[in-house]
């Protein structure tokens, strides 16, 4: 009787441990993207088992990448929704605020996902100069009081949350001659830098629309052609008066499918 209540006891304690031991993985990727170029992260977890309410700030250095919208929320999270889940009202400080609660009130039952699910998309803008880098970090919202802090639980008690952050370094575009995608190989201006005019040249697969657009480093577009391209080689010229003054530019090449962008120089 005494050895049947210890291994009873010994079996609960184990269970309750095991209940305990449940960790939640949160994901941010590395990434590595070039000046003035638009991306989004995928924030994944594992482990999203029976899981209630999750709350946690993402943190990034504005003066790199500039946050710009919030797609692709997870549809099997009932009420996860850009309005209701997200705080990006200091997005321009670096910060945002993701919440969300939720529980089958009959079951008694949270949300469980499968592992490497993703929660949600960040989409942003490479700002920062080439060689420039920042952490994109799910962290505590410590400018508040009290502070914003990453919490996670089920229908009972709060788990543990196992947090792998990412970094996003922005390239040296001139460190390569050529950007390739799946619709087209963008080339490197040539000359760079120029004085007069130089050319922007690029491999269509196949003939498409495409849009070519040169911006300043304010992100300000100032020149864009947007027409049916025939597949293979297109060569635009940019000339001085078409810029605004001398300095660093960034064109990119949009299709349906891909965007490339690189760096041109004009003294």
């Amino acid at each position: 009787m005494k050895k049947r209540s210890f291994y009873s006891l010994l079996i609960a304690i184990l269970t309750a441990f095991s209940l305990n031991a449940q960790d939640v993985s949160l994901t941010v990727p590395d990434m590595t993207v070039d000046p003035g170029q638009w991306f989004s992260i995928d924030v994944k977890a594992s482990d999203f088992d029976n899981i209630a309410s999750m709350q946690f700030a993402v943190i990034w250095n504005p003066a790199i990448i500039q946050f710009q919208s919030v797609t692709s929320l997870n549809a099997n999270m009932p009420d996860f929704t850009v309005i209701n889940s997200f705080n990006s009202a200091f997005a321009s400080e670096g910060r945002m605020r993701v919440s969300w609660f939720w529980f089958d009130p009959v079951m008694n039952v949270g949300v469980t996902l499968d592992d490497n699910a993703t929660l949600f998309k960040i989409n942003f803008k490479a700002v920062g100069g080439q060689g420039t880098n920042t952490m994109l970090e799910i962290a505590d919202d410590t400018t508040v009081d009290p502070p914003f802090v990453v919490e996670i639980a089920n229908y009972e008690q709060e788990v543990g949350v196992a947090i792998d952050n990412g970094k996003v370094t922005i390239s040296g575009v001139n460190a390569t001659e050529e950007s390739l995608t799946e619709d087209f190989t963008l080339f490197q201006n040539s000359p760079n830098p120029f004085s007069e005019i130089t050319y922007i040249t690029f491999n269509l697969n196949t003939g498409t629309d495409a849009r070519l657009t040169i911006f300043d480093n304010s992100g300000k577009a100032v020149f864009h052609q947007i027409k049916k391209f025939p597949a293979g080689i297109s060569r635009i010229p940019v000339r001085r008066d078409m810029l605004s003054s001398a300095g660093s530019y960034f064109y990119t090449l949009e299709t349906a499918r891909a965007t490339a962008t690189r760096q041109l120089i004009m003294q």
